[in-house]
């Protein structure tokens, strides 16, 4: 009987063969190092100025007034009376020395404690007011820089009011500062970067007497 010859060299092969060993599996880079938790989105929520009687508000702070004119003593706030959360001014823009300038009104914080806020992610705010007869009042938003609050130059906006107390909403994008100011204009982003508070007057000059309320002021997301 014959046998077949089987080669050396195939033995060989044969008896080293063996299944390759399955690589070490290499862990994807989110597998290696778990997610860290996302933080959640700020919320911005409405933030309101509300008055307890006609020197201070709800949060605690001041409410001041504001009076000036070209010409001394030539404006005058006779009376504040407060009556369910709105503040009524009366007085007078100009008394015959005969300032070219002048105005009354009110002004006050946003936080209790007086210091300033971040306020630029609020799109606008929301003023409450009224007067017996229809006219304009000067808006003003104030930041935390006293002599530019003095100086006049933060932004500001008209808004014509009458007798209905009715709440304004106006874009922040829309306060801008007086011509006059020039090169000392306040921008609006600026301003809001360190928000100080609201200011509200009359500044049309009159020999008549003048009389508006100003009630909740809302800054709104």
């Amino acid at each position: 009987m014959r046998r077949t010859a089987i080669p050396v060299a195939a033995l060989l092969l044969s008896s080293c063969a063996t299944t390759p060993a399955p690589s070490p599996e290499v862990p994807s880079a989110a597998e290696a190092e778990p997610a860290l938790p996302q933080a959640p989105p700020v919320v911005l929520r409405p933030v309101s100025v509300e008055f307890v009687n006609a020197e201070v508000t709800k949060a605690g702070a001041a409410i001041n007034e504001t009076r000036y004119s070209e010409r001394p003593d030539d404006v005058a706030i006779t009376a504040k009376i407060y009556a369910q959360g709105v503040i009524t001014v009366l007085g007078n823009v100009g008394l015959g020395k005969g300032s070219s300038y002048g105005g009354i009104g009110l002004n006050f914080s946003v936080a209790g404690d007086g210091k300033s806020v971040d306020a630029r992610g609020y799109k606008a705010v929301t003023f409450k007011l009224s007067s017996p007869v229809k006219r304009n009042l000067r808006l003003r938003i104030w930041g935390a820089d006293r002599a530019k609050r003095e100086g006049g130059c933060y932004p500001v906006y008209t808004q014509a009011v009458g007798p209905e107390m009715k709440a304004y909403t106006i874009p922040l994008a829309a306060f801008e500062a007086e011509s006059w100011c020039g090169k000392k204009a306040e921008p609006v982003l600026a301003t809001l970067g360190s928000l100080w508070g609201f200011e509200v007057a009359d500044v049309t000059l009159s020999r008549d007497p003048t009389n508006f309320s100003i009630g909740t002021v809302t800054l709104e997301p």
